[in-house]
């Protein structure tokens, strides 16, 4: 096993390089073709599908270049890192999502922008005594059922009724190699950073003490949280190398599909240790 210091800086550098093809996938659906490795690489998504797909890509990528501007921190700091690393692989796994299944997703949720949108500033907060409501109306509901008809009904609140292991296994069956990716993420990252996000007594439990061991020092503390910022580092790139995987497959462009299969290949030392044996993609 490498030292924690040479994998954090490899952790830095495959996101580093992951960055620049997550950059590449956004230019080309914004901008147009791209000449690549001597073969053009344009858009192929319908226009809805390109647009959501890029919306929620451009901003998990903006919040893995947040983690990766302050993956040297140590202690207290990197504890406020998780809620960031939850909405990276969240962005990432939607934006797989809106590139594998058909346009008519990425159409409801564009419709369900302007449904939160009104729903922002009509409806009802709280509950018993500790209750208010927002709007002009005294109940925002049947407001909302006469001018958002998709959107009411038991289930029907949201743009995907989908659990997030639900879109992971939707993707995982168009591209194998991006479900397996987002499951690494999910795993790595999903339930802690739940409890940190909501302030549980375990969520701060598992910060301060679950790499530390017998040790009860400072110096201890700040070595386990280095061993978090691999936990963290390792997530977010197999969330990164899910969406890749998905946006370059779709598009059946092998330069990237062998470059991100690459990259993955160096997360995969660094998260586990072990080469890599599951093998190549499919045209290596």
């Amino acid at each position: 096993m490498r030292e924690r210091g040479e994998t954090l800086k490899e952790l830095r550098a495959v996101i580093q390089e992951q960055l620049i093809l997550v950059d590449l996938a956004l230019y080309v659906i914004s901008e147009g073709p791209v000449l690549r490795d001597g073969q053009w690489l344009a858009c192929c998504l319908e226009p809805d599908q390109g647009r959501a797909t890029g919306a929620v890509a451009m901003g998990a990528g903006q919040s893995l270049n947040t983690i990766l501007r302050n993956s040297t921190e140590r202690g207290l700091a990197v504890r406020d890192l998780y809620p960031i690393a939850r909405s990276v692989v969240e962005g990432f796994i939607n934006a797989a999502f809106f590139t594998t299944q058909p346009v008519e997703v990425s159409q409801r949720a564009f419709k369900h922008v302007q449904y939160a949108a009104w729903k922002h500033k009509n409806r009802v907060i709280g509950t018993g005594a500790f209750m208010m409501t927002l709007g002009d109306g005294p109940s925002p509901k049947p407001i909302a059922a006469r001018l958002f008809p998709e959107f009411t009904g038991s289930g029907q609140d949201s743009w995907c009724s989908l659990n997030t292991p639900s879109k992971i296994n939707c993707i995982g069956k168009v591209v194998r190699a991006s479900g397996g990716a987002f499951l690494g993420a999910y795993a790595g990252i999903y339930s802690v950073s739940s409890e940190i996000i909501h302030g549980s007594v375990y969520g701060m439990s598992y910060f301060m003490s679950a790499h530390r061991g017998q040790e009860l020092t400072h110096e201890a503390f700040q070595l386990a949280t280095e061993e978090q910022m691999v936990d963290l580092l390792s997530a977010v790139g197999h969330a990164a190398s899910g969406f890749i995987a998905a946006f370059a497959n779709i598009h059946q462009f092998g330069p990237v599909i062998l470059e991100e299969h690459d990259l993955f290949k160096r997360l995969f030392k660094c998260a586990t240790g072990d080469e890599w044996v599951g093998g190549d993609p499919p045209g290596a």
